[in-house]
C-alpha cells in the first residue's frame, strides 16, 4: 500500500508513482474516496507556492462550479531523496480525455459537450481575474454521459502565474509561457486548441519535441492543414480549433463568449444530423424482423437494411385489410354459382317430367 502524507491511501496500485497525474486515492480520516496528485519541487516552483494554493483552493470552493475539480487538501510528503508536494481532490466517477483518446475516435456530440462545459470552467475562473495556466487531456475527467470535471484549477495563479513545468505540462504549454513565461486568456486558448486537435485526429498538432525550445520551432513552422484529413461533418469543429491556435490577434478568439457562440452555432447547425443519426441508432435491423413480415422483395433489400417496426405494422394491416376485401367477392361469386346451378337443375327436373307426361 502507498500512502501519501500518512493519510491518502492510492487505491489504483501502480508500480510507482508518477509526478503529475490524477489518482484514485482512500481518505483514511474521513473514510472517503478522493483523487490526489503528487508533484515534486522543482526551480520552477515558489517557495510560498503551498500557502497559495490553499488560498486559491478557497477561492476555486466559492465558486462552486460544476465543472471545475475542487481542492480539498494540499501538503507536503518527504521521502528520503526528495521533496513533494500533494494535492487532494474531490472524488469524480470520470476517465481522463487522455485515456479516451487512447480509444475510439470521439463522436461530435460529444466533443462539442467535452468542449462546451471546459469553456465554461474557463470563463467563470476568468470572471474573478484568473487563467488555468497549465490546461491538458489528462486533468480533463470525463463520466459516462460526458460531464465533465477539471483539476489543476489554481495551480498557476498559485505559483505566480508561472507554468510549474511538471511532467507532461510541456506539449500544452503556450508559446507565451515557453518564450517568457506569461499566462493569459490566450495561453488557455491555444491550450484549449491542443487538446480538441488530438481528441479529433489522435495526434499532437506539432512536430515531437523533447524540449521547449525544439516545441517553439515547430510551433513557429505551424501545422499544415491541407494534410489534415477532415469531412463535411468536422469541417466546422476544425475551424474553431483552427481560431484556437491561431496567434494572429486579428483573427484569434478574443474571449470565451466566442468561443462558446461559435460552438453554440455549430452545435445548433448539427442538431439535426444528431437527431437523424438517433433516430437510425433505433432502427431495428431488416434480419432481426423478417419473421414478422414472412417474406421481402429481393430489390427492396438491396434499396435499403433498415425499417421502422411501426412501418411494417401499417404494412401489416394495410395487407390484412386488403386480403379482407379481396375475400368478400369470392364468397359472392361462389353464391352467385350455386344459384345458377340449381335453377339449371329446376329446369332439367322440368324438362324431364314433361316429357313423362
Amino acid at each position: 500500500m502507498i500512502f501519501i502524507g500518512n493519510r491518502y491511501e492510492i487505491t489504483d496500485r501502480p508500480v510507482y508513482i508518477e509526478e503529475n497525474k490524477l489518482y484514485n486515492a482512500y481518505d483514511s480520516e474521513k473514510k472517503v474516496n478522493v483523487k490526489i496528485k503528487i508533484i515534486e519541487n522543482n526551480r520552477y516552483i515558489s517557495l510560498d507556492f503551498i500557502p497559495n494554493l490553499i488560498d486559491e483552493s478557497m477561492i476555486i470552493s466559492e465558486l462552486m462550479n460544476p465543472y471545475i475539480l475542487n481542492i480539498v487538501d494540499v501538503g507536503v510528503h518527504r521521502t528520503t531523496d526528495n521533496l513533494l508536494y500533494y494535492i487532494v481532490y474531490e472524488n469524480f466517477n470520470g476517465v481522463s480525455l487522455s485515456t479516451l483518446n487512447k480509444g475510439a475516435y470521439l463522436h461530435l456530440e460529444a466533443l462539442i459537450r467535452i468542449a462546451t462545459q471546459t469553456v465554461k470552467a474557463l470563463s467563470a475562473y476568468k470572471k474573478i481575474g484568473k487563467n488555468h495556466g497549465s490546461l491538458k487531456p489528462e486533468d480533463i475527467l470525463v463520466d459516462e454521459k460526458y460531464n465533465i470535471k477539471i483539476a489543476d484549477f489554481g495551480i498557476t495563479e498559485a505559483n505566480k502565474g508561472t507554468n510549474i513545468r511538471c511532467s507532461g505540462n510541456l506539449k500544452y504549454l503556450s508559446p507565451s509561457q515557453l518564450s517568457v513565461d506569461f499566462t493569459d486568456i490566450k495561453t488557455d486558448l491555444y491550450s484549449l486548441g491542443v487538446i480538441l486537435y488530438e481528441s479529433v485526429f489522435k495526434k499532437f498538432p506539432f512536430s515531437e519535441a523533447n524540449t521547449e525550445k525544439q516545441l517553439i520551432r515547430a510551433i513557429n513552422r505551424g501545422i499544415i492543414w491541407t494534410n489534415v484529413n477532415t469531412s463535411d461533418k468536422n469541417q466546422e469543429f476544425v475551424e474553431i480549433i483552427k481560431k484556437l491556435l491561431e496567434r494572429n490577434d486579428k483573427i484569434c478568439y478574443k474571449n470565451y463568449d466566442e468561443v462558446l457562440m461559435s460552438l453554440s452555432n455549430f452545435m445548433y447547425k448539427t442538431s439535426k444530423i444528431t437527431k437523424i443519426d438517433e433516430e437510425s441508432e433505433k432502427k431495428p435491423q431488416l434480419e432481426s424482423i423478417l419473421d414478422k413480415t414472412g417474406r421481402i422483395d429481393p430489390q427492396d433489400f438491396y434499396k435499403t437494411n433498415q425499417m421502422f417496426l411501426k412501418d411494417i405494422q401499417v404494412e401489416v394491416n394495410r395487407n390484412k385489410k386488403n386480403n379482407n376485401s379481396s375475400a368478400k367477392p369470392v364468397k359472392k361469386n361462389k353464391s352467385n354459382k350455386a344459384i345458377i346451378i340449381i335453377f339449371l337443375i329446376v329446369i332439367i327436373i322440368g324438362v324431364v317430367a314433361t316429357s313423362l307426361l
